[in-house]
């Protein structure tokens, strides 16, 4: 058996894995508008309806990292996978706001391992040297599950409805379940532990780590300033302040999502290249001037818009490189505790910001009378303080 071929075939296999979650993170971007007419959702209900899925996916991750320590991570993300399945048939049918907070939750809890599980795979298969290029990769190529989230996915909402959109992409998932049972190396990775470890001394020492605790910010606030946009409110942004048709907003979207793919594949490449920190700073500065250039009371034509959200795209895909500098301040035995740490409170970041923007839309329009472009803009402002705060603790840790 050729090693490299193999890797080859688990790398693809692990970006499958991270594209179904990328895709179901990134659906409501392009249909928020269609279920919020159809189903009479306001802004703030829209806001929780996105963020309840970052919410429930945070929520996995402490029981997750104990399992996939302690377990094979591939009988682990079967499990989830097939737990996705049946949110997105569930949201298929559902004709009521709560029953779509369901689906959304279930779809958010299996999600939780399509990132997490793959990186834990990538980690004991490979050294340190490579982690950030085969993670960059497994990123890449997954996140063009957001980008088949948007102008493909509208294009079968448009000829059908965004029920049936879903539920005909839920048996994406059916088919990469019987792909990873059938195909998937299983001598590449170890035998189950005889029983679950809890290892609280690992979470002591997570939580104690300084740099851990001056990255947390930045966890919250620095996908969560790329995604609040992409997989909730872009969509509206563009439809509300810039007058662009749903066909050509899905257009704008998946550009953005693109451009997170080459950001992605691109920060894998340079990251042993150049400072971890220095990077991280400088996107995430990036990320404040292009939010700030949306609070701009500029006409925008299409071409504008397009440069803008494909730069908060690309950018937007910094976050890979803080995962790898949470991966080099502990040791393997841990690494499924530290990543699913931290993207606990990553994801509780996401949630966080699209239920507050949601409220901001919301409340500054019912009781303040802010036009769409006011409304959309005090959001866009608060997402950058917040990311401000986060560069400010992030520049306080040890250089790497």
């Amino acid at each position: 058996m050729n090693n490299n071929k193999e890797i080859i075939k688990i790398i693809f296999m692990l970006a499958s894995i991270y594209f179904i979650s990328q895709f179901c993170r990134a659906l409501l971007g392009v249909v928020a508008i269609n279920i919020a007419n159809d189903l009479k959702l306001n802004s703030e209900e829209i806001g929780r309806l996105g963020g309840v899925f970052f919410l429930a996916f945070a929520i996995t991750q402490i029981p997750l990292g104990i399992l996939l320590d302690t377990y094979n991570p591939i009988k682990i993300i079967i499990v989830m996978l097939l737990l996705i399945f049946v949110g997105s048939i569930l949201f298929s049918v559902a004709n009521h706001f709560y029953l779509l907070i369901i689906a959304r939750s279930l779809q958010g809890i299996g999600c939780g391992v399509c990132l997490m599980g793959p990186l834990v795979i990538i980690t004991r298969l490979t050294d340190t040297s490579k982690f950030s290029l085969y993670s960059g990769i497994v990123m890449g190529v997954g996140g063009l599950g957001a980008l088949i989230a948007t102008d493909p996915f509208y294009y079968i909402v448009a000829i059908s409805s965004w029920k049936s959109a879903f539920f005909y992409s839920s048996f994406l998932i059916i088919f990469l379940v019987l792909m990873l049972l059938f195909f998937f190396p299983k001598s590449f990775l170890r035998k189950d532990k005889a029983k679950i470890s809890f290892n609280l001394n690992a979470y002591k020492k997570i939580i104690k780590n300084k740099n851990f605790l001056l990255m947390l910010p930045m966890s919250m606030f620095g996908y969560s300033s790329f995604a609040f946009i992409l997989t909730l409110w872009g969509g509206k942004y563009l439809f509300l302040v810039h007058n662009i048709n749903k066909s050509n907003l899905s257009l704008l979207l998946m550009f953005m999502a693109l451009s997170w793919s080459i950001g992605s594949i691109f920060f894998g490449f340079i990251e042993k290249k150049l400072q971890k920190k220095k990077i991280i700073i400088f996107s995430s500065i990036a990320m404040c001037f292009l939010l700030g250039g949306l609070c701009l009371n500029f006409n925008y034509n299409y071409y504008s818009l397009l440069i803008i959200f494909s730069l908060i795209g690309f950018f937007g895909a910094f976050t890979l490189v803080l995962i790898s500098h949470y991966r080099v301040l502990f040791n393997k035995k841990i690494i499924g505790k530290v990543l699913t740490t931290a993207n606990l409170f990553n994801f509780s970041g996401v949630f966080f910001v699209q239920w507050l923007t949601g409220l901001i839309i919301f409340q500054s329009k019912k009781q303040y009378y802010f036009s769409n472009y006011l409304s959309f803009s005090l959001a866009f402002l608060v997402v950058i303080f917040f990311l401000c705060v986060s560069i400010y603790f992030y520049s306080k840790t040890d250089e790497v």
